[in-house]
């Protein structure tokens, strides 16, 4: 666009520092219930699992063959209206759609003496949690009408 033949990506010197994407979207079942804690600073966080994936063994019948789930994930939710949110409508096994940053928490383990650290999905300012209603039909619906009307 009026640009010369030293702009391109492939003759470009210029250094620039790439900083990553760093966000997860999370859609499973709730394992774990909400629990808001209170910190030290008197700041709240909302703490959950959320169970991706699975398989279904079709080989067995009756409860047993149920989906489990293959990854479990640590969601802590640092925006106060969004963790009462989750405290109040989410229960055990409800369908969720998460959205937040992908961070790891870093704390010294006092009973081991180790550093140990947690990844988890941290829920802040621009994330979003949105249940997903049991008549939804989530395979129809695209990743776009999934975000309209997200808490």
């Amino acid at each position: 666009m009026g640009g010369n033949a030293d702009d391109d990506f492939a003759g470009s010197k210029r250094e620039v520092e790439f900083r990553g994407v760093h966000r997860a979207i999370i859609c499973g079942n709730v394992g774990q219930v909400p629990v808001q804690k209170i910190l030290r600073n008197g700041h709240t966080v909302t703490v959950f699992t959320v169970g991706t994936g699975g398989m279904f063994d079709q080989r067995r019948v009756g409860a047993e063959n149920l989906p489990v789930p293959a990854q479990w994930h640590r969601i802590a939710v640092h925006n106060e209206h969004l963790g009462t949110y989750a405290v109040q409508k989410l229960v055990k096994n409800a369908a969720v759609y998460v959205e937040g940053d992908i961070e790891t928490r870093v704390y010294n383990d006092r009973i081991n003496n180790q550093l140990k650290n947690i990844p988890e999905i941290c829920v802040r300012r621009d994330g979003k949690i949105h249940l997903v209603q049991s008549g939804d039909s989530d395979v129809s619906k695209s990743l776009e009408e999934l975000r309209e009307g997200l808490f």
